[in-house]
């Protein structure tokens, strides 16, 4: 195998099936864990800390906060992908839709390993097929990796051909760059009735692209104000501005956990009252990435950053995404799943509607596909853990243990057949014996990524577009001339 298909996958066979194996289960339950890093008191501390440093619009900023929509949906193109948000369910983006984490990616890292590759369309095309096809990813974001030669608006086509599920753009700045993706998803939704009650596209973005915010989120789709430290949107008006301290003062600021929150939450806060006060009752989704308050995008004071992040917006009732993945190694090894298991844990058992990052390398530079596969299962894993325990009669089986007896056999037991599909199952980690795992060629996680990528391209087949929705997404791109 040669070309962008060695590089990543295209779209194969039937939609839907799924390669002998099957995937790792996602709990089909809410989560149920509620992991705290804070105490009530600290929460209110940082939240009043935020407020003072909003001024005299800080009460104004967490009643428009407030006024959000606490819960909202993004769709896919195709039923059975639709994202509920604010209902404690658990979700994957590929991606980074993120501003301010790191770069944005425009490498691909292929699959012989040496130096990442300037990305191309095909490889584009890849990502969001492999992304369609995992059934941990839910949201393709950013997009995943962007396309040499190719405009923001030519990616985002792409992205709707390529996949049937939500897609969330962080590339969109002008208004009307807005106003073209609005049409676009209005095409593909098929009105603008239906854009409004099953959108397929959301935005994100920071400060500076208020303007494609503004537009998005007068159409009805949801929108993700992503700010970077020190910056505070006016409420009551519809402009982003730069606020005390200056971009000198942000890049000396302390790096306590602490002032980190209060600098975010306070952007947060203001950035809703931005859109609010232009849109009122828009949907807004609450990011929480550290690298956008001024801490190290991984490690210990990101998590804990998180941990916290996901509290706050939990006061003023903003559903969250959290960046789960965004290591700084280089390579798919044990630094970059060591660093996406904790933040994604962190992220999942803390309640963050989404998790994005997934299939990042090189602080978000570099997108590598066998990375986005063995992300998902660190997702799935963390997924199940934050999904608890359900203790109740059903699940303790004591009837069942009773009928069986001691030394019996709880095989041909019906409660044995109805939890079957709870068990978790790797598609990756490797759980056989020595001889076993030395007979099967040694493979490691990443041996068994790749071929579970190619194994997905023989199987695969994204729900076609269709010719009509096709062409007036190319006409618009082309009429846009951006």
């Amino acid at each position: 195998m040669s070309g962008p298909a060695a590089r990543g996958m295209a779209a194969g066979a039937p939609h839907g099936a799924w390669p002998r194996g099957g995937p790792a289960p996602l709990p089909d339950r809410p989560a149920r864990l509620a992991l705290r890093i804070l105490s009530a008191d600290d929460v209110g501390r940082i939240h009043t800390a935020a407020i003072e440093r909003l001024g005299a619009d800080g009460a104004a900023a967490v009643a428009a906060a407030r006024s959000a929509p606490s819960r909202f949906t993004l769709a896919g193109r195709a039923p059975g992908h639709e994202v509920p948000l604010g209902a404690r369910r658990l979700w994957l983006a590929a991606g980074a839709g993120s501003a301010g984490e790191g770069g944005r990616a425009q490498h691909v890292r292929l699959r012989t390993g040496g130096a990442p590759v300037l990305a191309t369309a095909a490889d584009l095309d890849a990502a969001c097929a492999l992304a369609d096809a995992l059934p941990e990813v839910a949201v393709v974001a950013g997009p995943p990796v962007h396309a040499a030669g190719e405009t923001p608006l030519a990616e985002l086509a792409r992205c709707f051909a390529g996949t049937s599920k939500h897609v969330l753009p962080g590339t969109l700045a002008t208004a009307a760059e807005g106003e073209a993706a609005v049409a676009m998803a209005t095409a593909v939704a098929g009105s603008a009735a239906e854009l409004r009650r099953r959108p397929p596209l959301s935005w994100c973005g920071d400060a500076d692209a208020l303007p494609a915010a503004l537009v998005c989120a007068r159409a009805g789709l949801p929108v993700a104000l992503a700010m970077p430290p020190g910056t505070v949107a006016e409420p009551g008006s519809a402009a982003v501005a730069e606020a005390a301290p200056g971009a000198a003062e942000r890049h000396a600021a302390p790096p306590d956990v602490a002032a980190a929150l209060v600098r975010h939450h306070a952007a947060v806060l203001a950035a809703c009252a931005a859109v609010q006060a232009a849109v009122p009752g828009a949907p807004f989704l609450r990011v929480a990435g550290p690298a956008l308050a001024g801490l190290p995008a991984s490690g210990p004071s990101a998590v804990a950053f998180t941990l916290a992040a996901i509290q706050l917006a939990a006061l003023v009732g903003l559903p969250v995404i959290a960046v789960g993945f965004a290591t700084a190694s280089h390579e798919p090894d044990w630094q970059a799943c060591t660093e996406g298991a904790f933040a994604a844990l962190a992220a999942t058992a803390a309640g963050a509607d989404v998790t994005d990052g997934a299939g990042t390398l090189g602080a978000g530079t570099v997108f590598s596909p066998e990375q986005l596969v063995m992300d998902s299962e660190v997702f799935s894993w963390s997924a199940r853990i934050a999904a608890g325990i359900v203790v109740e009669p059903e699940t303790l089986a004591v009837e069942a243990a009773r009928e069986v007896g001691i030394g019996g056999n709880y095989l041909s037991q019906g409660h044995t057949r109805r939890h079957l599909k709870d068990v978790w199952r790797p598609r990756l980690l490797d759980r056989s014996m020595w001889d076993a795992w030395r007979a099967g060629g040694r493979e490691g996680a990443y041996e068994k990524a790749s071929a579970l990528i190619d194994r997905l391209a023989a199987h695969h087949e994204v729900v076609p577009l269709g010719d009509e929705v096709s062409g007036t997404l190319r006409r618009i791109v082309a009429e846009a001339g951006l």
